[in-house]
């Protein structure tokens, strides 16, 4: 019989990524979501040079790293985005991807056609003030992280207003700049509270029900928290952005942990660079350690399989992590 012990250890297992403004590749990657098939779809955000050169697109590819292409582009038209945020899939194979500086939600199909959008600037019950999280629960609907409202709107998967709650403050269930947003198993809803420097549980329906970390770099605190993902045994996962980190806790809130990455060059990289003499006598030279660290991650997901990948923004890459299992002897 195999158990997986309380505490989730982790193995590192392989990186993704490799900065590119078009095809394999990232440019400043935010955020991902997974298929129950292990389709990965990555949504890069870049920058306002290379914006316009193709880099803000969606990169599809699959948990063993294999290239599989791109959809989307830059503009406001349908189907095209500016500042992606956050991104998910439903159970279909519906893409959502939150973008705020358009203010909206968009969805495509499997087939990665536009089908429609909701949203808009304002702070009416289905406007958005720069949307920053976005996750989708076992019943199909979805939550959105509205940051500069300060609170948390629910949806139909059309768009329809089912809840909301949420305002401005530090006390339970208010907000300041609420960034990342996940669910657990139960469809409990946990949400990155950014410059409240901890994250807040939340019932279905909106009831508060626990806070995780505060403010600092010690283990179990956090400094502006970007997302979070949730295990299948409860275990919190934290893009401690402000801390270069990823931090772990256990479902009581207990700290388990901390990473810093563990990267090594990935295969989309190791193909770059054999192609130059130079950048490989260079490598074999340099202090590549840092190298290995996270810098800037902005999503967590927890995969079927229980992968955990980390959104590496700043290293355009994704890290990721098996869980590790032990005999139960």
């Amino acid at each position: 019989m195999m158990v997986i012990v309380p505490a989730p250890p982790l193995k590192y297992s392989h990186t993704i990524g490799l900065l590119a403004l078009t095809g394999r590749g990232f440019s400043n990657p935010m955020n991902a979501a997974v298929t129950d098939d292990g389709i990965i779809y990555v949504a890069n955000r870049s920058n306002s040079t290379q914006a316009l050169q193709g880099a803000v697109r969606v990169t599809v590819c699959n948990i063993q790293g294999d290239y599989l292409g791109e959809f989307g582009k830059y503009g406001t038209e349908d189907g095209a985005f500016v500042w992606p945020t956050a991104i998910d899939v439903d159970r279909q194979g519906n893409i959502y991807l939150a973008d705020e500086h358009r203010h909206d939600v968009q969805v495509w199909d499997k087939d990665h056609s536009f089908v429609r959008k909701w949203g808009g600037l304002g702070n009416g019950d289905t406007q958005m003030n720069r949307p920053a999280g976005l996750a989708i629960d076992s019943q199909g609907t979805v939550l959105v992280a509205d940051a500069l409202n300060n609170r948390v709107l629910r949806f139909t998967s059309d768009g329809k207003l089912l809840a909301k709650w949420g305002s401005a403050g530090a006390g339970e269930a208010q907000f300041n700049m609420p960034w990342g947003i996940g669910v657990d198993g139960n469809d409990d809803v946990y949400v990155a509270d950014w410059r409240n420097d901890r994250v807040q549980k939340f019932s279905p329906d909106g009831e508060y029900l626990a806070t995780y970390g505060s403010s600092g770099s010690g283990i179990g605190e956090l400094k502006r928290p970007a997302d979070v993902a949730v295990d299948s045994d409860g275990n919190i996962y934290v893009a401690d952005w402000g801390n270069e980190r990823v931090s772990i806790f256990e479902p009581s809130g207990y700290p388990l942990t901390a990473i810093v990455g563990d990267a090594d060059l990935s295969r989309w990289g190791a193909e770059y660079i054999s192609a130059s003499e130079d950048i490989i006598r260079g490598r074999a030279v340099a202090d590549l350690s840092p190298e290995k660290q996270f810098w800037g991650p902005t999503g967590v997901v927890i995969d079927a399989a229980g992968h955990l990948l980390v959104v590496d923004s700043c290293r355009h890459r994704v890290q990721i992590y098996d869980r590790v299992e032990y005999d139960d002897v």
